[in-house]
């Protein structure tokens, strides 16, 4: 049978358009160390997964030290020219939000909406399904989320409750809204069989008496083996952000032992939460 050229170019577009760019780092730590610090009070992290049921590929992850010198956290503020038109932010890819904001290290955020939901692309307008908390301002209500929240002093938060009290409100600073509150004092619930089934994974984690923040990706794993693996770096408590195809974090310039740049992941997402903080002397 002979094919029509414009189909057979039109369709080979459309299968390049679909794939994107390889996703950098997916199935081994690709000589990163297995903890190194990299900033002050930052410390990077990549862990090769044994090959499983719930896991392959390699888990990146980053803990902060909260009470070191210049820590500060990130949480993307709406954008005023997609309030002015109904919605709340543009989307935007973490490696670009890293570079523009100089930040030392940022994960995807939360789940989203946006007007192009079958393709999305930097610049689209986008809606947050869970509420952030950037400087003091709220993005939305109700809050039927979890939170994870610093206040002035950059104290962490997070209960499994929801939602925030108002005097939580009134002194929360910073916060990133998430779903499944998979990881508590230190132990994984498993109560149900999403626990173990494996995709490209976002979290947030807590330390709340030592003030440690955790940050972390996966790129194919189950949310057993993900909060796992954060508990045994530390973690106590920790919620899962979007996950999947949003699942994405860099770390920026200026990071000691490992290169700058996008460490997995690729497409624009709604939301961004990042720590700024110092060169290592």
């Amino acid at each position: 049978m002979r094919l029509n050229l414009s189909w057979v170019s039109y369709l080979g577009a459309l299968l390049a358009f679909s794939i994107g760019p390889p996703l950098e780092g997916e199935f081994t730590c690709s000589g990163r160390p297995a903890s190194a610090e990299i900033f002050e009070g930052i410390t990077y992290g990549c862990k090769q997964m044994e090959p499983s049921k719930e896991a392959r590929g390699v888990v990146h992850w980053v803990r902060i030290n909260l009470t070191a010198r210049g820590i500060a956290p990130y949480v993307t503020s709406k954008d005023p020219t997609a309030v002015s038109q109904g919605w709340q932010y543009r989307l935007r890819r973490v490696g670009e939000v890293v570079a523009s904001e100089h930040l030392a290290v940022a994960i995807n955020g939360t789940f989203f909406s946006s007007k192009s939901s079958w393709w999305r692309r930097s610049g689209d307008l986008a809606n947050s399904a869970e509420p952030v908390v950037a400087d003091h301002i709220i993005s939305h209500f109700p809050l039927d989320a979890y939170l994870p929240w610093f206040d002035d002093q950059l104290t962490p938060h997070l209960r499994p409750a929801k939602p925030l009290t108002e005097a939580e409100l009134a002194t929360a600073q910073w916060g990133m809204g998430g779903e499944d509150f998979w990881l508590r004092d230190g132990r994984v619930w498993s109560g149900d069989r999403s626990c173990f089934i494996p995709d490209a994974r976002t979290a947030v984690a807590v330390d709340l008496p030592r003030k440690l923040l955790f940050l972390a990706v996966g790129t194919h794993i189950s949310p057993n083996l993900m909060f796992q693996t954060l508990a045994n770096l530390g973690a106590r408590d920790g919620i899962q952000l979007d996950g999947g195809d949003s699942s994405s974090m860099a770390i920026g310039t200026g990071a000691s032992v490992v290169s700058p740049g996008v460490v997995y992941g690729w497409r624009p997402v709604a939301t961004q939460f990042g720590l700024r903080a110092e060169p290592l002397r």
